[in-house]
């Protein structure tokens, strides 16, 4: 009678774990767009009341309690043209790295240049799920897209490269905007 009621329990806190789970899954970015559409008013707010150079800090301060929360900050003016390939991310099934293209300040594509492939399986699910991610990633403009079921060591590597790749554009288009200023 233990093990029947210790099953029963261990089934409740597994279908809340999946419930709690789904709901994060479908909400969050739904939360996240709201959560960065409040800090990119707050920018331009600030922005608007304060000199040039309190503009530039008040919108880094906004990339930089996003980043810290871990959401993409990218968007289409924060990106250097260019291609960028992100760091090689190694996972339980195999390594994944990703390649974006930018063209006029957004990401035009997105290609998986590594993925798992070790096994039948891997091959199977990378087969499977790469290309939505790929196309969720250009049309998210960022890292923050959706798990595929059973795909999650891929969905990990893929999102961990892909974030490295945007932070590089950013890079390039900070660095490229502090020497534009710089000689002003």
């Amino acid at each position: 009678m233990r093990r029947r009621a210790t099953g029963i329990a261990i089934g409740l806190v597994a279908v809340c774990a999946i419930i709690v789970d789904m709901f994060m899954l479908f909400f969050k970015p739904s939360m996240d767009a709201t959560t960065a559409s409040d800090q990119s008013a707050e920018a331009q707010a600030g922005a608007s009341q304060s000199s040039s150079s309190g503009a530039a800090s008040a919108s880094d301060s906004a990339s930089d309690s996003a980043a810290a929360s871990g959401d993409s900050t990218a968007t289409s003016s924060g990106l250097a043209d260019g291609t960028y390939t992100g760091e090689l991310v190694s996972t339980n099934r195999g390594d994944v790295q990703v390649q974006i293209t930018v063209s006029a300040g957004t990401i035009s594509t997105v290609t998986a240049i590594t993925y798992p492939s070790e096994t039948q399986q891997s091959r199977s699910i990378s087969a499977r799920v790469i290309p939505t991610y790929e196309q969720e990633a250009v049309t998210a403009q960022s890292a923050d897209i959706k798990l595929v079921s059973g795909a999650t060591e891929t969905y990990t590597g893929f999102t961990g490269s892909l974030q490295d790749a945007i932070n590089q554009a950013e890079s390039r288009d900070m660095e490229s905007g502090v020497a534009e200023s710089g000689g002003s």
